[in-house]
């Protein structure tokens, strides 16, 4: 359950992930919650659960949001369950839910949503996410997708060039060091820029020695903001990292228009200086209106290949459910047998006993086949409920529920 660019702006978005992270503890606290995994990106702010109860838990979550100063904000979130949450997931994934369609990064942020928390994912949601993670390879190697997708820094990356020339051979200065600086100063310097990073927290030296970059102190910032064909902010600390006055200062009897990119999910950027004179602000919001469309075959096929792997990640946590019945056959066989070898070990030999044991259990998994590969069946065909009954009338078998 939560948010995405589909429902609200990046400004709405960035509040309501604020919000969500306030109450992840308490959501986890839940009663009848397993398992939680929060994907938060400049896309989206999702919640998935493992939970005993749907609609229970879907409105104590809402409620806790609503303490935490979501308002509104709370009602709009969608929810899914079971099979709808499962394909949500494996779609986002694979980058078809994704502002930039079959955009790459999406899948790494996939990946360290479950690493980030590992004692908190519970065995479900780490198997589906799993299967997510996979079906994502899968869509990316036997698809076109991923050729025609780019990432949200590379859309804007091309409006920038678009609208004020080509960036090869100029200044660029990105604000950040974290892993998405990363992304982004690969993509300027394939597009020939010339690239200096700044941190407001010092580590602009430290990522300059595995990046080929320059490294900007405080005092060479604003001399770099003069110089600069354009400004990327990706910081995503959630505190405003550049004010429009400083971009002034800096910019004063500079000739020309700097584009500046806003690529954090918290605005790293001052809103104002989208008003602010020899400044073009490229923010999240306006990237989405011009992400390209990805070709219609592209996503059929992708989608097809989604569909199949839902299939089957549900076919299997069905058959899953058959344990506990399976289990329980076992143990019943396996305590008649015990009990007969215990009887005949009294009188005869271990030579004997030993015989005996190796044939009772080719008996046993000869017995034990079909009862196993019939609750599989059961639970597929969610008829696990009956199955279960037949074994405790039949056998007077519990099974556990």
């Amino acid at each position: 359950m939560g948010l995405s660019h589909h429902q609200v702006n990046a400004e709405t978005l960035t509040t309501f992930t604020s919000c969500v992270q306030r109450v992840v503890d308490d959501v986890r606290a839940l009663p009848g919650v397993h398992g939680l995994v929060l994907l938060a990106t400049c896309n989206r702010c999702e919640l998935y659960l493992d939970a005993d109860r749907f609609h229970t838990t879907v409105r104590a979550v809402r409620e806790l949001l609503v303490e935490a100063g979501a308002g509104e904000l709370a009602e709009q979130i969608g929810a899914r369950a079971a099979e709808n949450a499962i394909e949500h997931l494996f779609r986002v994934a694979c980058g078809l839910d994704s502002m930039v369609v079959g955009e790459t990064e999406i899948i790494g942020q996939v990946r360290a949503a479950i690493a980030d928390d590992a004692v908190g994912v519970s065995s479900a949601l780490r198997r589906c996410f799993q299967q997510a993670l996979s079906t994502a390879k899968q869509v990316a190697s036997t698809t076109d997708l991923g050729g025609l997708g780019r990432s949200v820094a590379s859309v804007a990356l091309d409006l920038v060039e678009q609208r004020h020339r080509h960036l090869a051979g100029r200044q660029a200065v990105v604000l950040g060091t974290g892993a998405y600086a990363g992304v982004v100063c690969a993509d300027l310097i394939r597009r020939g820029a010339q690239v200096s990073v700044h941190s407001a927290s010092g580590r602009a030296t430290a990522f300059a020695q595995t990046h080929p970059v320059t490294a900007l102190t405080d005092e060479e910032l604003p001399d770099a903001i003069a110089r600069a064909g354009v400004l990327v902010a990706c910081s995503g600390t959630g505190e405003r990292v550049l004010t429009a006055e400083a971009v002034r200062q800096a910019r004063s009897g500079v000739f020309g228009t700097l584009p500046i990119v806003d690529l954090a999910l918290g605005r790293d950027i001052a809103p104002e200086l989208a008003q602010t004179e020899g400044v073009e602000l490229i923010d999240l919001d306006v990237i989405a209106r011009h992400a390209p469309h990805a070709h219609a075959d592209a996503v059929i096929a992708a989608q097809a290949t989604i569909d199949r792997a839902v299939a089957d990640h549900m076919s299997a946590e069905r058959r899953r459910l058959a344990d506990p019945a399976v289990t329980a056959i076992r143990a019943h066989v396996y305590e008649i047998f015990r009990t007969e070898l215990d009887s005949v070990a009294a009188t005869q030999s271990p030579e004997v006993v030993d015989a005996l044991t190796r044939s009772l259990h080719r008996v046993a998994n000869a017995l034990l086949h079909t009862p196993s590969v019939r609750a599989a069946a059961s639970a597929t065909n969610g008829e696990l409920d009956e199955y279960a009954i037949a074994l405790q009338t039949i056998f007077g078998i519990e099974v556990p529920r």
